[in-house]
């Protein structure tokens, strides 16, 4: 009944909840739940009682403690359920943190709520971000940084919190050589973003090993867990899609996953920052627009990705098999453990 791509939360500047869903009967009473255990709604035939109903497709929910994340559970008067949350999650000191919870996969389960989440670098959070991620319980945290972008600004999620930080740095090849020209001003629009796709081509040729570690570690757990970069946008973005993809999320869906950094991280404001620390030959500042490819994530970036996974590899479970140790059983767990 529910129309999953267009049900989603958000919340309001006054922090209280937004819902909005479609279903493919309009009219009909809908009745909303509400937990704060990310769990609850996976492990209860009966929702409970409901906080509201409706025959409309939206809904205002007041937030009743700020300090904690909440689960929603749609319900039609027939019995079909949509479990939403909040795809971005309100943290001050890392603006893009994200949950993967909710795409639909070609066999028609969804990835649960409150188990995956992307980010940028977890280094500057406030103490009601901590707060607020200690109560999201993560256990396992992989960090794509390279050692020195660990060393200066260590991943910190408070000392009451039991995780496990993985370094897992990744080091795309061609970085090194891009980096010493935009500092000598030779840098053109086309260079960066055909870098840009260059770059996540190299996430498939060399970066691997890094990306297979990620998936054996998630595999040895049954508990929350992170993936994070810098921004959380080139290299958490590729692990994030790799996880997309093996659950059984189309292309699409992943697509569109990858392009809301877009919306949620502050380019333009990071944008004004880099110019600033690059000149040209003549000692201009380099021009913002030919930095905004790197800044920004493109379809043109990821679809780079795959386009390589296709052209080295035979078949979708070849590349998972080879590249990522994943055979069937494999799958089979890392399905049962995120989907419903």
């Amino acid at each position: 009944m529910f129309d999953l791509s267009a049900c989603h939360v958000e919340r309001n500047a006054e922090q209280d909840y937004e819902l909005h869903w479609r279903t493919l009967e309009p009219g009909h009473r809908v009745s909303i739940y509400m937990s704060d255990d990310p769990e609850y709604f996976y492990r209860q035939d009966s929702p409970g009682t409901p906080i509201l109903s409706t025959r409309g497709e939206q809904a205002l929910v007041p937030n009743p403690d700020k300090s904690v994340r909440h689960y929603f559970c749609l319900r039609s008067g027939q019995g079909e359920t949509a479990i939403l949350a909040e795809r971005r999650l309100p943290l001050a000191g890392t603006p893009n943190f994200r949950d993967l919870g909710g795409y639909q996969t070609a066999c028609g389960r969804q990835l649960k709520w409150g188990k995956l989440y992307r980010s940028s670098k977890m280094s500057r959070l406030t103490d009601e971000d901590l707060d607020y991620v200690r109560r999201l319980g993560l256990t396992l945290v992989c960090d794509f940084r390279q050692v020195l972008e660990q060393e200066l600004e260590p991943t910190f999620l408070g000392h009451e919190s039991s995780h496990r930080i993985a370094s897992l740095p990744i080091t795309p090849g061609s970085r090194t050589s891009f980096m010493e020209n935009l500092h000598q001003g030779i840098i053109a629009v086309d260079d960066a973003s055909s870098f840009m796709e260059e770059m996540n081509r190299d996430f498939v040729a060399s970066q691997m090993p890094r990306y297979c570690e990620m998936f054996q570690l998630i595999l040895a757990g049954d508990h929350p867990t992170l993936i994070h970069c810098a921004s959380g946008k080139d290299r958490t973005g590729f692990g994030a899609a790799l996880i997309l993809d093996v659950l059984g999320v189309d292309e699409e869906s992943i697509v569109e996953d990858y392009l809301l950094t877009n919306r949620y991280l502050p380019i333009e404001e990071e944008l004004k920052q880099l110019s600033s620390q690059f000149r040209d030959e003549s000692g201009e500042v380099v021009p913002e627009h030919v930095l905004r490819p790197l800044m920004e994530v493109r379809p043109d970036y990821i679809h780079a990705c795959f386009e390589e996974i296709r052209r080295h590899f035979a078949s979708r479970e070849h590349f998972y098999e080879s590249a990522l140790d994943l055979d069937e059983d494999k799958i089979a767990r890392l399905k049962d453990r995120f989907l419903h």
